[in-house]
């Protein structure tokens, strides 16, 4: 149990860190992609943040790290998931970008397998 408490908690540094920083690079889409739809700047809201990542983290821990499934099964578990949120917003937002749902949904899957190496290699 000590090792699955220590997997998901370098799951949970790493996965923030890469994500504030791929956030912190493409931050000029997502506002302007924000923007475009809303007609508002984006306002962070910290609860729903909150309960987004733990709910990949979760899912990351229960569907890949306990079963200690593969690098390439935490990609497309990434890929998915991502999909499922990019390609809903592309159905729902006559603005959403194609290639930032495209971007985005390769995001998913390369954040998951990038989160999953590291934890497999520290822990």
């Amino acid at each position: 149990m000590y090792k699955f408490t220590k997997q998901i908690l370098v799951a949970a540094f790493v996965m923030l860190a890469l994500d504030f920083l791929y956030l912190s690079i493409n931050k000029a889409n997502f506002e302007n992609q924000v923007i475009g739809i809303q007609k508002v700047v984006i306002q962070l809201r910290y609860t729903p943040m909150i309960l987004c990542y733990a709910f990949l983290i979760s899912g990351l821990a229960y569907f890949i790290l306990r079963p200690h499934r593969s690098v390439t099964d935490a990609f497309l578990l990434g890929v998915f998931v991502y999909g499922v949120f990019d390609l809903t917003n592309s159905a729902i937002f006559k603005k959403w970008s194609p290639y930032l749902a495209m971007m985005d949904t390769l995001w998913g899957g390369i954040l998951m397998a990038a989160t999953t190496q590291a934890v497999y290699t520290l822990v």
